[in-house]
């Protein structure tokens, strides 16, 4: 009687084991993936809502990995993970494509961003144009030309303006990131930067903007995105970029300032075939 009442005891525990562990499977297959992503910060306000659109139509979390472009780069390239890496200018994609963290196959242009001159908000010197920034007293900031695309351009512009010098020797401090001159701008610490077109959108009570006419510009900015050649699930990967590429995702860009036709473009720069 003992063992029968233990034989109808031992089938009831295996037959509880035999419904629970299959719910305990579905439970672990059902968990949602993820993309890892590393991004430039100073496009985080975009970057940030595109990220949340796509969690919300894909049911997808997305992580974000912030920082200046060849920061995110070199950390990505370090820890050799991520899926799918965001550079704020062409040269870091570039860089990325050298070192082999990228799928060269997969870059594509997200925005593009045009050069302007920056002032305080309110324009307290009074600054229409370049010619101004040569002025007594003026403090000039720009970025530094070893890590970023706009610190090539600025005394690229200057130079074209005749006023290389001139305005050189204004030049009061270089920032290792554009958004760190919006900070400096707002705290008064220069009174006028060369930065990209999109921080007026961004930080409107931050700064003015005088804008650069085509003729006296050098180069644009663009965007980049592309998949890591470290993803581990690579069509996953594929369908943030396509995500960010769609109408949907350019819109959230646009939204921020930024310029995504190319037609646009054309007006301030010739783009490349």
């Amino acid at each position: 009687m003992r063992c029968e009442r233990h034989g109808r005891l031992r089938n009831a525990l295996l037959m509880s084991l035999l419904l629970v562990l299959p719910a305990l499977g579905a439970g672990c297959a059902g968990e949602s993936e993820s993309v890892m992503v590393f991004a430039a910060a100073g496009a985080r306000p975009a970057v940030d809502e595109a990220c949340e659109r796509f969690e919300e139509r894909y049911g997808t979390a997305v992580e974000v990995s912030y920082g200046g472009g060849g920061e995110v780069l070199s950390r990505m390239i370090s820890l050799k993970k991520g899926d799918v890496y965001i550079a704020p200018e062409q040269g870091f994609m570039e860089k990325a494509a050298e070192e082999g963290a990228i799928d060269p196959e997969t870059v594509a242009t997200v925005a593009y961003m045009i050069p302007v001159l920056a002032v305080q908000e309110g324009n307290p010197k009074h600054i229409a144009g370049l010619s101004d920034l040569a002025a007594p007293g003026v403090r000039v900031a720009v970025t530094r030309p070893e890590s970023t695309l706009l610190g090539e351009y600025a005394p690229e512009i200057f130079e074209k303006a005749g006023l290389g010098e001139e305005i050189g020797e204004n030049v009061v401090t270089e920032a290792a990131r554009p958004d760190l001159l919006v900070t400096w701008l707002s705290e008064g610490m220069v009174d006028a930067v060369i930065t990209w077109h999109f921080y007026e959108t961004m930080a409107p009570d931050d700064l003015d903007v005088v804008p650069l006419g085509p003729d006296q510009l050098t180069g644009i900015g663009e965007m980049q995105v592309a998949v890591s050649t470290y993803a581990e699930d690579r069509d996953l990967a594929q369908s943030f970029v396509d995500f960010l590429l769609s109408a949907e995702g350019k819109a959230v860009f646009e939204k921020h300032g930024y310029i995504v036709d190319a037609e646009e473009v054309e007006e301030y720069w010739p783009l490349a075939e």
